[in-house]
């Protein structure tokens, strides 16, 4: 029996835990910390309408009610880490939002609290990060040498409304170790081969992640772009692309950020050793990102992750999708001294709006 622990029920969070119920049924025991949907979650369960696993079709907004997946529950649902009597776990799943100025209760923090019910002795827990952003794993630093940290970046486009989850587009999961030095780590290797066995079915797309910084800057390819703009202007994705050719925006906004991502990625890449795995962004994955967001979240009129908690009332991921791009830029640029307006100016223009936006936020919390 495998105990997984999972952290962060939303969209994202939900499927991922649906998944590994659904391959692996009694071979898994699934316990879920869940606050908002408590209530609906432990009456009802939850309702999912996926393009992979039925009730909605690719690139469309049909729903197909009749092939909904109604009543998911994990097996054991708790509201705080303090309940819990089920650990300690080979897994713990965190796909919470990354907030570290605002959450005194952040996660690492709590984790860390309760280490003695939820992590197992010799490092034999991996605390599965499948969060946005870029040096996310250093948050856990106080844990490093308890557990073994997992990469996990997914490529699904899901939401959860009060409940019911809606899975836009194919689910694509990538799952790699965050230490370079645990590559080799028989005890780390075996954990990561173990979760993808335990993820991978005929369906979704479930991929070793052998560079793991390199995955996390091409998802930012997106995150610093569309999720950033479509935030700041409460735009959807679709309602951008509406744009495209009468005002030109996503080749006078877009393609600028991301060509501005590209070279601060390509800096902080070369600052790491992957050997055979060494990999830099280059201009086919940035165009390739343009147009698979044309092809895949335009036609749904998709709304982005800092966009959805925006509208909610809710802080944005500002820090981890934008402040560390620039504080990484800053340290791996040898000349700091005026070069952050020359080189990164798109960038560090959105980050000062959104940080506006943040602020108005935070007023209203």
């Amino acid at each position: 029996m495998t105990k997984v622990l999972s952290i962060g029920l939303g969209g994202v969070g939900v499927m991922v835990a649906y998944t590994l119920h659904r391959n692996n049924g009694s071979k898994i025991d699934l316990t879920a910390v869940i606050r908002s949907d408590y209530d609906k979650v432990t009456k009802e369960g939850y309702t999912i309408s996926s393009v992979d696993y039925g009730g909605r079709r690719e690139n469309g907004d049909a729903n197909e009610a009749a092939n909904q997946i109604t009543g998911f529950k994990p097996h054991n649902v708790v509201k705080s880490l303090e309940e819990i009597e089920s650990g300690p776990f080979d897994y713990i799943i965190v796909s919470t939002k990354v907030i570290p100025k605002d959450d005194a209760n952040n996660v690492w923090d709590q984790v860390e609290k309760n280490k003695a019910k939820l992590l197992k002795p010799d490092s034999k827990t991996s605390i599965v990060l499948i969060q946005n952003g870029i040096d996310i794993e250093s948050y856990w630093s106080n844990l490093k040498d308890e557990a073994t940290f997992i990469s996990g970046v997914s490529y699904i486009s899901s939401t959860n409304n009060k409940g019911t989850i809606t899975h836009f587009s194919h689910d694509s999961l990538v799952l790699g170790l965050f230490d370079i030095s645990k590559i080799h780590d028989d005890t780390a290797s075996a954990a990561l081969e173990k979760l993808i066995k335990l993820y991978s079915n005929d369906i979704n797309t479930t991929k070793l992640d052998h560079n793991a910084r390199y995955t996390r800057w091409k998802k930012l390819l997106y995150n610093a772009t569309y999720n950033t703009v479509c935030c700041l202007c409460d735009l959807d994705v679709g309602k951008v692309y509406e744009l495209k050719d009468t005002d030109n925006i996503i080749d006078e906004v877009i393609y600028p950020l991301m060509k501005e991502v590209q070279l601060v990625a390509n800096r902080d890449l070369s600052k790491y050793d992957y050997g055979e795995y060494n990999q830099i962004i280059e201009e086919r994955q940035v165009v390739n990102m343009i147009k698979d967001t044309e092809f895949y979240d335009a036609p749904t009129y998709y709304q982005p992750s800092m966009l959805v908690d925006s509208r909610n009332g809710r802080l944005i991921e500002l820090d981890i999708i934008l402040g560390n791009i620039i504080k990484l830029y800053k340290k791996n640029s040898e000349d700091n001294r005026g070069k952050i307006v020359q080189e990164i100016p798109y960038l560090n223009f959105l980050f000062l709006l959104l940080t506006m936006v943040q602020h108005r936020l935070r007023g209203n919390q």
